[in-house]
């Protein structure tokens, strides 16, 4: 077990997630702090990668104000950059389940380019991300990047038209994935980056936004779908249960019948009213 030290920050690893001659990825914890904070730490091993990647952070040309890490700190001869921690939920993984309708798949595409917006990260560090398809989704739908990068792929020469062409080629699985029928949206995309037309994001939003289809109310049976794929797991564990009762219920009408040579449960539905007071309400014959 690794230990780092910055700051007011004891950094204890305790995953190993990429490991290589240049960099190392670890998911740590700050047991400094009462939270206990998970963080992933990308610790650069080589002196040419961390000079480099210093000037990437210095010359970024994205004009925001939030930091693309939360500290930068050196551990021996090793340069460390550390980045809030996420739960990964990779998005090939989880789409299936959570992008049904056509709808779903164009609203996670424009979800994905807004996310490429608003990373404060350079350009040649989220396109690593973009071809390493580090993307994740939430339950909502929501986007965001985890920061496991390998920098012996790190190229100071990608810029904002390298990473659109990677956001594109991720858009265009998303919507090829389950569709019988090209969308309007996957046409338009598939043949702007043939021609490599993506230079901005910008433009990329723009023709998702154009081309997607108009938000309608599913029909019956896609409406039963989608309440059947978010509801499955619910409905399973009730099956569950009803099943190990009856299981529980025939076990013990099989013990009655074993003891008392009769399932005497049934006696408790059998001839127990047959007179009431004087009255006799038994209609069999003598």
């Amino acid at each position: 077990m690794m230990i780092y030290h910055t700051d007011d920050m004891t950094l204890y690893s305790v995953r190993s997630v990429f490991k290589s001659e240049i960099n190392d990825v670890v998911v740590c914890q700050d047991r400094a702090s009462p939270a206990k904070p998970y963080y992933t730490l990308v610790v650069v091993k080589k002196r040419e990668t961390a000079k480099k990647l210093l000037s990437i952070f210095e010359e970024n040309p994205k004009s925001t104000e939030e930091s693309p890490f939360v500290k930068c700190f050196s551990h021996g001869e090793e340069l460390c950059y550390l980045f809030d921690y996420h739960i990964e939920r990779n998005l090939e993984q989880f789409c299936e389940g959570q992008l049904i309708t056509p709808n779903d798949k164009e609203n996670i595409c424009i979800n994905i380019v807004l996310a490429c917006f608003a990373s404060p990260l350079p350009y040649p560090l989220l396109h690593l991300i973009l071809s390493r398809r580090q993307v994740h989704i939430e339950k909502d739908n929501a986007i965001y990047f985890t920061h496991y990068f390998d920098l012996s792929e790190l190229d100071p020469k990608n810029d904002e038209a390298q990473c659109t062409f990677e956001c594109v080629r991720i858009l265009l699985e998303i919507l090829q994935k389950g569709s019988k029928k090209p969308l309007k949206s996957y046409n338009l995309l598939r043949k702007k980056i043939d021609r490599h037309s993506y230079k901005h994001f910008a433009e990329l939003y723009r023709d998702i936004k154009i081309t997607a289809l108009p938000h309608t109310k599913p029909k019956l049976f896609q409406r039963f779908r989608n309440f059947w794929s978010w509801n499955k797991d619910r409905f399973f564990k009730i099956i569950l249960v009803i099943s190990v009762l009856a299981a529980i219920l025939a076990l013990l009408m099989l013990a009655s019948y074993l003891i008392f040579g009769d399932f005497s449960l049934f006696r408790l539905f059998r001839g127990s009213i047959d007179k009431i007071g004087t009255e006799q309400i038994n209609l069999t014959k003598s």
